[in-house]
């Protein structure tokens, strides 16, 4: 498969009707001057196609010529999305709800020309869509100054409900079919009656876990069967040119029950897969209102600050090569606190130290219209630079400088992981929130759980993997892995675990950890499967609790959120609470368990108490793994990596408001020059870095 050669910074500039035509050429020699290599236009299909088989491009037309002479490339996105209105008109084309109302298609935020959005499953609407498609690639694909094709903005299904039409109904009737066998062992599987296939229904809410389960698994998959499609279409016309698509919220952050993309199958076709960076840890409320920012502004902005590197690294499982395809130039609103200068060369920064090959920063200029009004802007209307687009630049030049180091980085592999299931993340979704009504927080079980052991492990200064339960064996790789809600397992899956720990692999596990099998039927002992021999326990109970509970865990008093449980210690085991049956270790072969009676990852996450970082750093300790912070000092981070063939390369991250002193611990003693300053630095003296500077080290 292409993919690009060259590392590229683009921004975002054109989705009509903004920018206007009058400002086009100022921009765009603008957007050079910053030092970015492309940008990106989205092409609507409303826009386009105004009426069926009359394509306009002339507004494409001209900024292709714009930026071939402005020595820009063009990454070109189709937004299918925003579609025609005759085509409703003239055409059944829309969505209907499983209740049979009908979803009438509209305008709202970035679909603001209208026509949000067609029932993509209905064959004749899926016609229409393709031969836009075609048009555009055929119409472009001799331009020398073309990027790539960009097939989908944000792939998913949404809401919950998304499209019951008879189309849809039958996909979903086809995939339980290919998914399960005949009808019977469907039955089998799940404990149900089913005459036939044909009376299967898409569920009207969640009250029965397993129906809406499958349902928003089988849109995950008719999402992915689209960008599978779309690729082989423009293939068929341009096999040349890398494709590219990028998920909303990536699959470890989205509330998957009923915002839906399963990263790891709508990667499969394209070249490049991606993410929007979310810049938030908690809920979404308004576009001004988000909990938790990772922005500076936020005085509790060192506990978020995780973020970015988690986003980056999960796209790093899902696809080696990867880019981050909205990094937002401002905050999603006007009457929203703006980004500085420093969270934008944080954004950029921490992904590109994780791996991330390319980035698009939304957008040029702020909206001017609708929901998004004066939205994510890297500039200001009137064309000034801020303190935002100065921190842009100075990455861009940085780039400019030594493509070639910014193209061949690779950051280290990681001694620790977390492993991800999408379908236990979606089911832990419906179980906590056990009413239709109650979804779509991000702060379930799984997803707080998760979030809080990476920014725990991230805290102490490691460097932390994903691995997608789908490609368990990976954890071979490892020398300690985190199970942080693995609720839903098979047999297979559980001697993976087995085999990891008895060749000396340490496994650190949350409650729940096989709690059901894959069909979400509840074990009969806990941890199922006989994983209770591996970890040297049997779990009693689980029981939420309403308050904070203080509880003892290897002589240290910390504060337990959330559900708590109790274990009892058997065979090898060894409880670590004093009896308390909430934490107990076992040795297996050569390889030990710990096991949680409570979520440390949960809890973290809700108080940031500081003493879960010292119970990580000796349980890191007893593998082998050193902590890379001083809890007691500064917040630094070195992300250490490769540049050109195998040279030692650095990443250095100072949080704080201050300038502070630091050692460069890990790197091979020599000279070192910074990319983005010029400055040159011996990593056998400690180094001095300004407030919220970041360096990126190379050999001098």
């Amino acid at each position: 498969m292409p993919v690009p050669q060259d590392f590229h910074l683009c921004v975002q500039y054109y989705r009509q009707p903004t920018p206007t035509p009058a400002e086009w050429e100022r921009d765009l020699r603008h957007i050079r001057r910053l030092g970015f290599t492309a940008v990106q236009l989205r092409p609507q299909w409303a826009w386009h196609e105004i009426e069926e088989g009359v394509f306009r491009w002339e507004d494409i037309d001209r900024l292709m010529d714009l930026t071939a002479a402005a020595g820009l490339k063009v990454l070109f996105k189709f937004f299918l999305e925003s579609a025609p209105r005759w085509l409703f008109i003239e055409y059944e084309a829309g969505r209907v709800a499983p209740d049979g109302s009908k979803i009438e298609p509209r305008a709202r935020g970035s679909f603001y020309v209208g026509g949000w959005m067609p029932c993509f499953d209905r064959p004749l609407v899926w016609g229409k869509a393709e031969r836009f498609v075609a048009e555009g690639v055929l119409r472009y694909r001799d331009r020398e100054n073309l990027l790539g094709w960009h097939l989908w903005n944000e792939p998913r299904s949404r809401p919950f409900g998304d499209c019951a039409c008879p189309h849809s109904v039958e996909l979903y009737r086809n995939w339980l079919a290919e998914t399960f066998g005949d009808v019977n062992k469907f039955n089998e599987r799940f404990g149900l009656a089913v005459r036939k296939w044909e009376d299967i229904v898409p569920p009207p809410d969640i009250s029965a876990y397993y129906d809406s389960w499958l349902w928003r698994i089988s849109r995950a998959h008719a999402v992915a069967g689209r960008i599978e499609r779309l690729a082989a279409l423009v293939r068929k016309y341009d096999s040349r040119r890398p494709i590219f698509c990028h998920v909303g919220f990536n699959s470890v952050l989205q509330p998957s029950l009923i915002d839906t993309s399963h990263d790891l199958l709508t990667a499969k076709a394209v070249d490049v897969y991606g993410t929007s960076l979310a810049h938030w840890t908690g809920d979404f409320h308004t576009f001004f209102q988000v909990d938790r920012p990772a922005q500076f502004s936020n005085p509790e902005y060192s506990r978020e600050a995780y973020l970015y590197s988690l986003q980056a690294r999960w796209m790093a499982a899902v696809k080696d090569y990867f880019w981050i395809n909205e990094v937002y130039g401002n905050t999603w609103n006007y009457m929203a606190e703006d980004f500085s200068g420093a969270d934008i060369r944080f954004m950029l920064l921490s992904t590109i130290s994780e791996g991330a090959r390319g980035i698009v920063i939304w957008q040029f200029k702020p909206e001017r219209f609708s929901e998004e009004s004066i939205t994510s802007g890297l500039i200001e209307l009137d064309g000034a630079d801020t303190e935002r687009s100065l921190a842009a630049a100075e990455v861009c030049r940085a780039r400019a400088r030594a493509p070639e180091l910014f193209s061949s980085y690779r950051p280290d592999r990681a001694q620790i992981a977390l492993v991800f299931d999408f379908a236990a993340d979606m089911y832990s979704e419906i179980e906590d929130a056990e009413d239709l009504s109650r979804a779509g927080t991000v702060c379930y079980r799984y997803k707080e759980s998760l979030k809080g052991w990476y920014s725990l492990l991230w805290r102490l200064g490691l460097a932390v993997d994903f691995v997608p339960l789908e490609k368990l064996e990976r954890i071979a790789d490892y020398r300690l892995v985190v199970l942080p809600y693995l609720h839903l397992l098979d047999r297979e899956q559980a001697e993976i675990l087995e085999r990891y720990t008895l060749g000396g692999g340490t496994l650190i596990s949350a409650p729940g950890l096989a709690f059901r099998d894959r069909r979400a039927w509840v074990q009969p002992h806990r941890p199922g499967w006989g994983l209770e021999e591996l970890f040297g326990c049997r779990e009693k109970y689980l029981k939420a609790q309403a308050e904070t509970r203080r509880v003892e865990v290897m002589g240290m008093r910390l504060g337990a959120r959330g559900i708590i449980g109790c274990l009892e210690a058997r065979g090898t085991g060894v409880d670590l609470s004093g009896g308390g049956g909430l934490l107990v270790a076992n040795r297996r072969g050569e390889g030990r368990t710990y096991y949680f009676g409570f979520y440390p990852g949960v809890s973290y996450r809700g108080s940031g108490e500081k003493g879960y970082l010292y119970l990580a750093q000796v349980l890191l300790a007893e593998s082998g793994i050193e902590a890379e912070c001083d809890l007691e000092g500064p917040l630094v981070r070195v992300r250490r990596g490769t540049v050109a063939e195998a040279q030692p390369a650095a990443f250095v991250f100072n949080y704080e408001q201050k300038e502070v002193e630091v050692a460069l611990g890990g790197l091979p003693p020599r000279k070192y020059r910074c990319l983005i300053t010029g400055r040159k630095v011996s990593s056998t003296a400690k180094v001095k870095i300004g407030p919220q500077e970041v360096l990126f080290l190379v050999p001098a």
